[in-house]
């Protein structure tokens, strides 16, 4: 076993991020070493290339970590948990980094996460308890461990998801293009030479752009990068609701033989809505399930010092194995919870026909306000839960509220600052020109300069079908949040037909997803006021119903 090479670049800052981090136990081991590129078999032959972190006097626990993204990108994390007496085993994907095969994302983790386990737990050096650890695509490879015989002992999954087609390619019915293509894109740079992955990071952003608009949105990835993967290919061609060919990847379906498991999620990831879909099945399955949920967008460096310290304190037995931890944005600070969603009282804020959220009760009569769908200049994102780092997350909404095509609702300045902690809600009548019409609503705040910016969203592609309420109107449920709004601040929503390309415009065709060839406007009315006014309920919580705490 030859000595750890000198951590360099991303690995390095990593390390240096842990090393630094409050609450994280002092290094016991100094004398780290790994083993390079140990072949570990898969059963069709294929060899996955594996590195053994250890140091001496180690003890017999492990993490077990397993990547599509290169075994020197984890490096540090690895060499952090190794100085504390744990080993660490860290494997490259198939097709990916040196392992053997094609690289054909979640149809071989199931068995390659089989055979790995199978390695793993007849090294002599294995003795004690498995880890799993890591985030994203990490803990893809991590929920299919729970289809096989041989499954970690615990599980630290951050921003990741059991079904990924409905957590993030899929939500609402319509195809989220822009994560997608972000991630084939990164996906064909990895392994290039640094010139040449330079090179193609100073040209994503027009090539997402580009690609995005691309006709068909098959060719996406091509029209971006040059690159036409096949996987990106069979997303787009698998996109209708409840494909069968989808079901081998819908992972750990069998709830009651997951192992303990920490989710770490983050207000502002594209994972959030389907993690929290997870937790919620472990928990009423009655599974030790803890969850933490940040104000952070995806590949934030919080999550893994979050991560790290989760799996350090999973084996001194020191971590909670149930409740919640939640990042009250606005200034509110992490809060513990017994359960998500906390009891919350329902306020309702009406959306009136001069353009107001109005929470005095009054009635208002009823009107119809109208607005343009245009896909060929689709109304644009201005932020969200994606992938891509040129748009993600919090952004200012002034450009996109001044678009014809959006409806803006106003609410008067808070008289008192105001907790939300759940899900908002709203129900509109909401009628289009197309039976295939899409709709998405967000949730700003509006800050004393007047500044407009993004609480929360919720999207969903309407159909003859949709089922409505006793008044017509279409019940959205929007992502969750926590968030702390300030005295003299205000509520403000959008309502618009788009939101692209967080979520891929609507052509207005029979097939949105797939047939582009003809771009359809479309025009779109919202009901107000009435018999079945539009409301917005807001998960309003007392400072009671949640407990501060000082770190998390």
């Amino acid at each position: 076993m030859s000595p750890a090479p000198r951590l360099r670049g991303t690995a390095r800052r990593e390390y240096r991020r842990l090393s630094r981090a409050d609450d994280m136990p002092p290094r016991t081991h100094p004398d780290v070493s790994r083993t390079s590129g140990i072949p570990v078999s898969a059963d069709d032959g294929a060899v996955l290339l594996t590195d053994h972190w250890s140091a001496s006097g180690a003890g017999g626990d492990t993490v077990l970590i397993r990547t599509p993204y290169g075994r020197d990108g984890i490096a540090g994390v690895a060499c952090f948990l190794a100085e504390r007496g744990h080993h660490v085993v860290v494997q490259s994907c198939r097709g990916t980094f040196g392992s053997g095969g094609a690289f054909d994302p979640l149809h071989d983790e199931v068995a390659d996460g089989q055979s790995t386990m199978r390695w793993l737990r007849a090294q002599p050096w294995a003795t004690g308890r498995v880890h799993s650890w890591g985030g994203s695509y990490f803990g893809v490879t991590q929920w299919a461990y729970c289809d096989g015989a041989e499954r970690p002992d615990a599980m630290g999954i951050a921003i990741s998801a059991r079904r990924f087609d409905d957590a993030i390619l899929y939500p609402g019915g319509g195809f989220s293009i822009d994560t997608p293509l972000t991630w084939a894109y990164a996906l064909d740079i990895q392994e290039r030479s640094l010139p040449a992955k330079a090179w193609a990071l100073l040209r994503a952003g027009r090539g997402f752009r580009r690609g995005a608009l691309a006709v068909p949105p098959a060719d996406a990835v091509r029209v971006a990068r040059g690159a036409d993967p096949q996987f990106f290919r069979d997303w787009v061609a698998h996109s209708d609701e409840g494909d069968p060919w989808w079901e081998p990847m819908h992972f750990a379906q069998d709830v009651d033989t997951v192992p303990p498991v920490t989710l770490v999620a983050g207000w502002q990831d594209l994972f959030l809505v389907g993690q929290l879909a997870d937790y919620a099945a472990l928990r009423d399955a009655h599974r030790p399930v803890r969850l933490l949920i940040g104000d952070w967008v995806h590949g934030a460096p919080e999550i893994t010092v979050i991560g790290v310290r989760e799996a350090l304190r999973s084996f001194t037995g020191t971590a909670p194995s149930n409740g919640v931890s939640v990042d009250v944005t606005g200034g509110g600070g992490w809060r513990d919870l017994e359960t998500w969603p906390p009891p919350h009282t329902a306020v309702a804020a009406v959306l009136t026909p001069d353009r107001r959220l109005d929470q005095s009760g009054a009635d208002h009569p009823e009107a119809r306000l109208s607005f343009r769908y245009d896909p060929v200049d689709p109304t644009p994102d201005a932020g969200g839960r994606t992938l891509n780092p040129f748009s993600m997350g919090r952004r200012r909404q002034g450009a996109r509220e001044r678009r014809d095509d959006v409806l803006v609702f106003t609410g008067e300045p808070l008289p008192e600052e105001l907790v939300l902690i759940g899900v908002p809600e709203i129900a509109l009548g909401f009628t289009s020109s197309n039976p295939r019409a899409d709709l998405f609503v967000r949730l700003c705040e509006v800050d004393g300069r007047g500044v407009s910016r993004t609480l929360t969203d919720g999207y969903r592609r309407l159909s003859p079908d949709t089922d409505r309420d006793e008044g017509g109107r279409v019940r959205l449920e929007l992502a969750p949040l926590a968030h702390r709004l300030t005295a003299g601040s205000r509520l403000r929503v959008q309502v618009s037909s788009g939101a692209h390309p967080l979520h891929l415009r609507n052509p207005g065709t029979s097939d949105p997803v797939r047939d582009h060839s003809r771009l359809i406007p479309s025009d779109q009315t919202v009901r107000t006021g009435g018999a079945a006014p539009a409301v917005l309920t807001l998960p309003v919580v007392s400072r009671a119903s949640a407990h501060p705490v000082a770190r998390t």
